[in-house]
């Protein structure tokens, strides 16, 4: 039986690529069946092969399983993380069991499963970071956010390109916590060739626990229509 997630995520790949190659759904030579759209995904996908095991059908990733929400992420952004697991510079540390398994599975895959997946992945509907609760100090972490991770990440918490920075407001919580952790304790991003990565340690290495959980709280507000500049020094 397929599940319900995975039959949702083969039917926005479907409207993925007619967006992309201009199709209208209202003509009635576009439409499909839905055994077709699975087989659109099953055939040719490695997503529902591979990453919906750990990720989910709809890229909402499973906490049990250290995995997290993937949804909508760019396909640059996807690109990148899988060519770090392939290069070597994330899921070495014996201290990173799920970065290890990420290795493995990258090292599994070509240049076009990952160009397949990324597609897929980014043609998903966005989860936004979890909301942080009503206790939450909002002004403290939009002073934070503004001051020590909006130069890179943006104003809007999507991440650029330019500086390879991560899109945060669509990762889920316990994710954005643990990696920060593990910046901070060299697990990622310490290895020489890591330019990027580097900078995530040397940014991490300073802060308390507090000021993590405080970061991490903020992006929810983030990914929630908070918005930072006000706070930003001048």
């Amino acid at each position: 039986m397929i599940e319900p997630a995975i039959i949702k995520s083969a039917l926005r790949l479907v409207l993925f690529l007619f967006a992309v190659l201009g199709v209208s759904c209202g003509e009635p030579q576009s439409k499909i069946t839905m055994e077709e759209a699975e087989e659109i995904v099953f055939s040719n996908d490695v997503y529902g092969q591979i990453c919906a095991n750990c990720h989910g059908g709809s890229g909402e990733g499973k906490g049990e399983l250290f995995s997290p929400s993937i949804g909508g992420l760019p396909t640059w952004y996807v690109k990148d993380q899988l060519k770090q697991f392939r290069d070597s510079h994330r899921g070495i540390d014996p201290g990173d069991i799920p970065g290890q398994q990420m290795r493995a599975i990258s090292l599994s895959l070509t240049d076009e499963q990952i160009e397949e997946a990324s597609q897929l992945v980014a043609a998903m509907t966005p989860i936004p970071t979890e909301a942080p609760g009503t206790e939450v100090d909002i002004e403290a972490g939009r002073y934070f956010f503004a001051n020590q991770c909006m130069e890179c990440h943006r104003y809007n918490g999507k991440g650029e390109v330019v500086f390879h920075s991560a899109p945060l407001i669509t990762l889920n919580r316990s994710y954005l916590l643990r990696q920060l952790h593990n910046y901070r304790s060299g697990i990622r991003g310490a290895v020489g060739d890591d330019i990027y990565g580097n900078k995530m340690v040397e940014m991490t290495k300073r802060l308390t626990d507090e000021e993590i959980k405080l970061a991490v709280d903020y992006i929810g507000a983030l990914a929630h229509g908070d918005d930072p500049r006000s706070a930003r020094e001048r």
